[in-house]
C-alpha cells in the first residue's frame, strides 16, 4: 500500500479502501469473497465491484483511481471480506431459510413465502445473482397458476402433473424431475421451456443447448436455478450422469484458470429440462428421475405470433406469480399432514406433489394417478429400449423362479436375446452383467420380477430371479394395466 505523505494524507490506495466502509463484508460457503450494496451480493473479484469502487472514488475525489491502486484495494479487501467477514450461504434463485421459503425477484426484492401466506420484503444477505439474470414483476395475491396453460400445449389429462411441477420448481433444497417435453416440430417444445423460464427464472439466456464439455455444463447449471436444454438430439452418456447428479443433488469442483491448487467448487441441485422430437435417453437413472410428457404438433388455427404470445404472458405474468406462491403457502401448511406409506421415485417431489395438488383444489390421489401414469411410461421406454431388460422378462414368462450362476445367466439371457455387439443396453462380457442387472432393477420390479445375488462361492457368484404376482409379459403395455391396479397402487402408498 501507498505510503501516507507528509500531510497525513490518505493515499489513493487507502481512499479506496475507505469506500466499503459501512457495507457488509462477509464469504459465502465457498470461500469468494463478497459485499452487500443496495440489498444485492456482489462478488468482490467482480468487474461490476471494480466498476462500482472506481465510480465512488471519482466521485468523491475528481479523479481517476490508477489501476495498481484499484488492485491493491481489492485484494486488501477481499482479506478483510475472507478473514475478518461472516460466512454466510449464498443461494440461485430460491432458498430455505429459518423454515421459510424465499424467491429472489432479482430487483433488491424477496418473496417470503409462509404457510400463512407471502410477502414481499427487501433482500436480505440471501442470493447471488449472475449478469444473465432478469427481474421479476411484481406477483399480486389472488392470481391464477392454471392461466399459465394459455400459453403451453399440454393437454387436459397432462395438466396436474406439469403445474404441479412448474410449482414445485419454487420449491429449495428438494430433488426435481427432469422435465422431457417430446414430440414432432410445431408440437411447442421450444415455448413451452421459454414459458416455464419466464415464470421461475427469467433470464436473457432462455433455453441452453448442448455444451461442449463437462465443465461447461456444470458451471452453466450452476448459474441458473432453471436449467432447459432445447432440441436436443441425443443425450452423451456424461452429460446424462452430470444431469441424474445435478437434479437430485450433488457436488462438482474445477481447476481454477492460472492456479495449480485452487478449485472452483460448486454445489447444485436444479430444475433440469430437456427436450427433442424423439425421448432423448433410455438409460434407466436417467428415465427414472423424468417427466416424460407427449406433445401433439399445434394445428393451423391454433397457432399464435410469437410477439402477441409474450406481451400477454408478461401482462399475465404477476397474476400468475401470485397465484404459485398462494398455492405455495397452502401447500406449506398442508405437506406436514401429507403421509404416505411407501415412498414412490423421486420421493419428496412426490410428497409435496400430494400437497401442492390439495393447494390447487384437487385430491391428491388425482396426482398420484398421474405420478404412476407417468412411471409405467417410463418403464415401458426402458424395457423397449433394454435388450437386457426384454430378455429377462422373456426368461420368466415360463418360469415362477430361475436360479443359476451370473455366467450361466447371461449365457441363458444372451440366447434368448441374440444381442447385436453394439448393443449398449446388453452387457459385453458376463463380468458386467450384475452391474447392468442394477441398473434396471426398479424397472424389473415395476414388470413383477426381482432378482437377488448371493456371495461368490466355487463356481461363481449364485443369482435367483423370481416371478412375483404383479408380473406382466412384454405382451402387456402400462395402459393396459387396468383402473384397479393403479386405484391399489394409490391406496397403498396413501396413508
Amino acid at each position: 500500500m501507498n505510503e501516507v505523505n507528509e500531510n497525513n494524507e490518505l493515499s489513493e490506495t487507502e481512499r479506496l479502501v475507505q469506500i466499503v466502509n459501512g457495507h457488509d463484508l462477509f464469504h459465502d460457503q465457498h470461500d469468494e469473497a463478497c459485499i452487500f450494496i443496495k440489498n444485492e451480493v456482489i462478488t468482490i473479484r467482480s468487474r461490476r465491484f471494480k466498476s462500482f469502487l472506481s465510480k465512488q472514488y471519482y466521485r468523491a475525489q475528481n479523479a481517476v483511481p490508477r489501476n495498481e491502486a484499484l488492485k491493491q484495494a481489492i485484494n486488501t479487501i477481499e482479506g478483510m471480506a475472507l478473514h475478518d467477514g461472516k460466512k454466510i450461504d449464498l443461494h440461485n434463485r430460491i432458498a430455505l431459510y429459518n423454515n421459510f421459503i424465499w424467491y429472489d425477484l432479482g430487483n433488491g426484492q424477496v418473496v417470503k413465502i409462509t404457510k400463512s401466506g407471502w410477502t414481499i420484503l427487501p433482500s436480505p444477505i440471501l442470493f447471488k445473482r449472475y449478469s444473465h439474470q432478469q427481474k421479476q414483476p411484481k406477483p399480486l395475491k389472488g392470481g391464477d397458476p392454471k392461466k399459465v396453460f394459455e400459453f403451453l400445449n399440454i393437454a387436459e389429462e397432462h395438466e396436474l402433473l406439469v403445474l404441479v411441477y412448474i410449482v414445485s420448481c419454487f420449491i429449495p433444497d428438494i430433488p426435481h424431475p427432469i422435465f422431457h417435453p417430446h414430440g414432432s416440430q410445431g408440437a411447442g417444445k421450444t415455448t413451452s421451456f421459454k414459458v416455464i423460464k419466464r415464470l421461475c427464472d427469467p433470464s436473457t439466456i432462455e433455453t441452453l443447448i448442448t455444451p461442449r464439455d463437462m465443465n461447461i455444463l456444470v458451471q452453466t447449471i450452476a448459474h441458473h436455478h432453471v436449467c432447459l436444454f432445447d432440441n436436443l438430439s441425443k443425450i452423451p452418456p456424461w452429460m446424462s450422469d452430470i444431469l441424474c447428479i445435478a437434479c437430485t443433488g450433488g457436488g462438482f469442483s474445477k481447476r481454477q484458470l492460472y492456479t495449480d491448487d485452487e478449485d472452483i467448487i460448486y454445489q447444485v441441485k436444479r430444475c433440469i429440462g430437456i427436450n427433442g422430437i424423439n425421448l432423448l435417453t433410455s438409460r434407466a437413472d436417467l428415465m427414472d428421475r423424468s417427466i416424460l410428457l407427449p406433445l401433439k404438433r399445434i394445428g393451423q388455427s391454433q397457432r399464435k405470433e410469437e410477439v402477441e404470445l409474450w406481451r400477454k404472458l408478461e401482462k399475465a405474468k404477476p397474476g400468475i406469480l401470485g397465484g404459485i406462491f398462494d398455492t405455495l403457502a397452502k401447500a406449506k401448511a398442508k405437506y406436514p399432514k401429507v403421509k404416505l406409506k411407501r415412498r414412490p421415485r423421486m420421493a419428496d417431489f412426490a410428497r409435496w406433489g400430494c400437497a401442492i395438488a390439495e393447494a390447487l383444489g384437487y385430491k391428491k390421489e388425482a396426482f398420484l394417478e398421474a405420478y404412476q401414469a407417468n412411471i409405467d411410461r417410463q418403464n415401458e421406454e426402458v424395457v423397449q429400449n433394454s435388450t437386457l431388460a426384454q430378455a429377462v422378462i422373456k426368461l420368466m414368462d415360463d418360469n415362477d423362479e430361475w436360479e443359476g450362476t451370473i455366467k450361466e445367466a447371461d449365457t441363458k439371457l444372451r440366447a434368448i436375446a441374440n444381442p447385436d455387439y453394439c448393443d449398449w443396453s446388453f452387457p459385453k462380457t458376463s463380468r458386467m452383467l450384475r452391474s447392468y442387472l442394477e441398473r434396471i432393477r426398479a424397472n424389473l420390479m415395476e414388470y413383477g420380477i426381482t432378482f437377488e445375488i448371493g456371495e461368490r462361492t466355487n463356481v461363481g457368484f449364485p443369482i435367483k430371479f423370481l416371478k412375483e404376482k404383479n408380473f406382466r409379459s412384454l405382451n402387456t403395455l402400462a395402459s393396459q394395466n387396468g383402473a384397479t391396479t393403479k386405484k391399489q397402487w394409490i391406496k397403498d402408498i396413501v396413508r
